[in-house]
This record gives structure tokens, sequence and C-alpha cells, in this order.
């Protein structure tokens, strides 16, 4: 599904990649930017604000995308003239134009969040523009909970990649708004065959299932503990054998069917035969 979020037409307006040094965003964003070179009718705007120009450019070069170099002549110090001015570069993108900035965490370092946010929402709202494909970098910037929650406000579908240890595939949880105002928020499995992007939905698990199913499976004892609990027929057999030397032998002693009671009477009784009561003065 999130697949079809990133590249069916009408497109997706604000994408927002929000990665980390332990979960690489950079190839979601290289195959979004696959998908658009691989159709002529798109023009691609590129800002380059992170990496050296000219490694973009040797990377990146493809007949329908233009780059900007947002990173060489930040302060205008050479004698070119500065051409990183992004609102003004933004507000000239035609119609049906693509706009890929990378990063936004360089953006905000150059313009502030407030000027990236006002930059941003201008773009967003152009009519022309087909689609917006950003990257954040969280480890770089402070105040991860508030930039989160102002951009994720923004942007039409978030992409928050999550890292998992000893496991080839990543994970993803996305949250995409729909025209209807319907919100959708899921968590899929991503990993790539060659460049193709392949996602595959993470199903909720439901806790009965997972408590009937631990009930179900008969416990022994033996695999609990590290010494012997129970015993075998001939440890049984031994056992019933065994005579305790405090207990009678069972050839001494009488079979009796039934239970019985025996009193013998002492050899003098000490019989009272006075009547108690004569003391009374009746």
């Amino acid at each position: 599904m999130l697949r079809n979020y990133l590249t069916t037409i009408p497109y997706t307006k604000f994408v927002l990649i929000e990665d980390s040094v332990h979960a690489r965003g950079r190839p979601v964003l290289d195959f979004l930017l696959k998908t658009h070179t691989q159709r002529p009718k798109n023009k691609i705007h590129y800002f380059v604000f992170q990496e050296p120009f000219g490694r973009a450019k040797n990377r990146l070069e493809h007949n329908n995308l233009v780059l900007y170099d947002c990173v060489s002549d930040k302060l205008g110090w050479s004698n070119e003239a500065k051409i990183n001015d992004l609102e003004s570069l933004i507000k000239a993108v035609a119609s049906n134009d693509v706009v890929f900035i990378d990063s936004l965490a360089h953006v905000m370092y150059e313009y502030g969040l407030a000027e990236t946010y006002r930059i941003l929402n201008i773009l967003k709202n152009q009519i022309g523009v087909q689609q917006i494909a950003t990257i954040l970098h969280q480890d770089l910037i402070e105040d991860k909970l508030r930039i989160h929650q102002l951009l994720e406000h923004l942007s039409t579908l978030t992409l928050s990649l999550q890292h998992k240890e000893d496991v080839e595939k990543g994970r993803i949880i996305y949250t995409y708004k729909k025209l209807g105002g319907k919100v959708v928020k899921q968590v899929e499995e991503f990993w790539f065959e060659g460049e193709n992007l392949v996602t595959q939905k993470i199903d909720k698990v439901d806790p009965k299932q997972i408590i009937e199913k631990a009930l179900a499976v008969d416990i022994n004892p033996e695999t609990l503990s590290t010494f012997k609990i129970g015993l075998s027929d001939a440890d049984k057999k031994s056992r019933d054998g065994l005579v305790l030397p405090y207990l009678p032998k069972q050839e001494n002693q009488e079979k009796v069917e039934n239970g019985r009671i025996f009193y013998e009477f002492d050899a003098v009784d000490d019989w009272d035969e006075e009547d108690p009561d004569d003391d009374l003065d009746i």
C-alpha cells in the first residue's frame, strides 16, 4: 500500500521522509526520484543543500532533472551570482513540476524553522506543483518532537524509518492524509530488490490469540529444570519394593478383613458403689 501512495497518479502532494544514521532514508528518496525520471512529462527541480554539488551532479544527471546548487556559495563570497535564494526559485516552478529538497535539516540551518515552514507552505499551495519530496535527518535537529509535529501537520505523507537490529528488512511507520480527510496510520516492512522498493503490511497480533496459543502448549516440567523431576516405570517399581526400617514387615501382620475394637478390663476395677448424692442435705 505504501508503494501505491508514493507512485500512483495523482501524486501525494507532500512526502516527508524522516530518517536517522541507523535507518537511512536515502534509498527511499532515490527510488521516488527514479520513478519520476522514468516519466518524461515530469520536470524535476532538485535543490541540493547537503552533499557537494559536483558529486550530486554526477550522481543525479538526467535529461528532465534540474539541479540547484545551494551548497557551494551560501554567503555569496565568490564572484558568481548567488543562486541559493530558495523562495524565488520555488516561485518560478512551473505547472506539472516535481520538487525535491535534500535535506530539510540543512534548509533549517540556513533559513530557520519558521522561514522553512513558510517556504514549504508556499510550495505546497502552488497548484501547478505535482509533488514535493524531502528528507529530514532527525540526528541533526534539536526539539525533534516539535519539528516532527509541525512538519507532519504540513505534509500529506510522513514516513518514519525505524531501525531493527539483525533484520534485513526495514520498518516504516507512515501517516497518510487522504483527500476526503481520512487519516491512515500503518506500519510496513520494506526492502529493496535491486533498485525496486518492496513493501509489506505488518498485521497486528491479537493478544488473545497469543495467550490461547501459549495455554494450548503442554508444558513439561522436565524441560524447565536442570535436575530430574519425574520417575520412570523402573524407578516406581524399585520404590514400591523398598521396605523402610520403621515400618512393620508385611509377613508379621495379620490380615484383618474388617475393623475391630478390643477392650480388656483391668484386674481390679475401682468401681464406686456409693451414691454421690448421699452427702446432700435434702
